[in-house]
Parts: structure tokens; C-alpha cells; sequence
């Protein structure tokens, strides 16, 4: 699995711009967006990782795709600390983190972070896999 980011500018219609070019060509999104000043930063998964790439380059879209992994993580206080802590002592730095579903007793995540596969050995079985 992949994640993209995109940075689009703070104005109304941005972010509708870009989840309808993507409905238009029947990809479905997750995503979450947060602005800084005049931009605005977009992290999604897409269920068809191609077609969102045409998309995105058909509309003129800068964007990153990054390898992503799906962690698993228990929804109480001082869990994720634990996983970020497991990831940090084993030198993985995060750079992003999309929250996926969220439960009274658990929390999905994708996250991307410097080294995948490092991040997936500190994490061992809270790491999902299809």
C-alpha cells in the first residue's frame, strides 16, 4: 500500500477540486487535510493507487507517493506513546500518519515513516497485513 500527499493552495474549492476528479474516475478516498498560511496539505490512500496517479498527473497535481504500512494500535491513553516510542527507539523517524478507523478499543493507522521495513520489524504484530 501507498499513501500521496499533495499540497494544495488554502482557497475555497481546492479540496473539492480534487476529491471530484477522483470521483469522476471512481477512485474512493481516505483522507485528511489541515492548512498553514496560503497552503494546505492533503495525505490520502486511494483503492486504486494507478488510476489516482493519472488523476492526480492529469490534473496538473503535484503530489508524493510514499510506501505505507497499517498499524494496529489499542485506543487508550499512552498507546500510541508506546508504538511511536518502539519506532523511535529502533531510529525510524514517522512523517506521516492518516488515521484509518478508529474503535472504543482499537486504532488503525497508516503511517509512513523513513525506513518501511524497519518500521514494520519494531512493530512486529501490530502491523496489518491483507
Amino acid at each position: 500500500m501507498s499513501a500521496f500527499t499533495v499540497e494544495l493552495t488554502n482557497q475555497p474549492g481546492e479540496l473539492a477540486r480534487l476529491c471530484q476528479a477522483m470521483a469522476d474516475r471512481g477512485v474512493n478516498l481516505l483522507l485528511c487535510a489541515t492548512t498553514h498560511g496560503d497552503r494546505g496539505a492533503v495525505a490520502f490512500i486511494a483503492d486504486d493507487e494507478a488510476t489516482a496517479q493519472a488523476v492526480l498527473d492529469s490534473a496538473g497535481i503535484g503530489y508524493l507517493i510514499r510506501p505505507a504500512v497499517t498499524v494496529k494500535m489499542a485506543n487508550l491513553p499512552g498507546a500510541a506513546a508506546a508504538v511511536f516510542g518502539m519506532l523511535a527507539d529502533a531510529g525510524v523517524n514517522v512523517d506521516l500518519l492518516l488515521p484509518v478507523r478508529i474503535s472504543d478499543a482499537e486504532f488503525f493507522a497508516v503511517i509512513c515513516a523513513d525506513d518501511p521495513a524497519a518500521a514494520e520489524g519494531a512493530l512486529g504484530d501490530q502491523v496489518v497485513t491483507k
